[in-house]
Parts: C-alpha cells; sequence; structure tokens
C-alpha cells in the first residue's frame, strides 16, 4: 500500500514513520521553548546549562531526526546517509545529556 505525496511514493509505515518524527519534533520544541522561557526567569548558571541539555536533547535532535527522515524516505538523499544522521543525532544527545548533567553537577 502506497501513498502519493509530492511525487514520493510513500508505504503506510513510512508515512507512520514520517508522523512519529513529526509528532515528537513539535514535542521537543515545545520542551525546548519552555526551557527557554525558563533560562529567562532564572538566569544562573545550571539552569541556563539544564536549558541548553532540555533544547539539545529534545529541540534540536528530533528536529534532524526529522529532517533526516524525510529525506531519506522520500529517497532526496541515498540510504547510505542514513548512518550519517544517526551518528549525529547520537552526539546530539550526548552533548544535550552531559549539559544536562553538568547542571545538576555544578553549584552557584
Amino acid at each position: 500500500m502506497t501513498s502519493e505525496m509530492v511525487g514520493f511514493a510513500f508505504t503506510t509505515v513510512e508515512l507512520a514513520v514520517i508522523a512519529a518524527a513529526s509528532l515528537s519534533t513539535l514535542v521537543g520544541l515545545y520542551i525546548g521553548y519552555q526551557a527557554f522561557r525558563a533560562l529567562g526567569r532564572y538566569d544562573n548558571r545550571p539552569m541556563w546549562y539544564l536549558s541548553v541539555g532540555l533544547i539539545v536533547l529534545t529541540a534540536v535532535t528530533y528536529s534532524v531526526a526529522f529532517v533526516g527522515t524525510v529525506l531519506l524516505q522520500g529517497r532526496v538523499l541515498p540510504l547510505p546517509y542514513q548512518d550519517y544522521f544517526r551518528l549525529g543525532v547520537r552526539v546530539l544527545q550526548l552533548a544535550g545529556l552531559l549539559c544536562i548533567a553538568y547542571s545538576l553537577h555544578i553549584r552557584e
């Protein structure tokens, strides 16, 4: 079963993957926005690292994963690029987690 979307044929599973990635991206952007708002209220170093970590861990990683999913599923990029997107997302997740861990460790 396929569907036509902007000239590309997608299977039902591929459309489900794109839908899940879209929703994850939106939730990640919402969490990042709330973290950014909290940063404005509590202007100190631990809160800055916590906010940056949450933004990177949620909004940035899900956005990169979403763009990668759309480009790969739409056959815009060849399949070997999938590993590069996966590595990039994992590095971003690690960076976000390190920022969060550092924010919990430092004292001000």
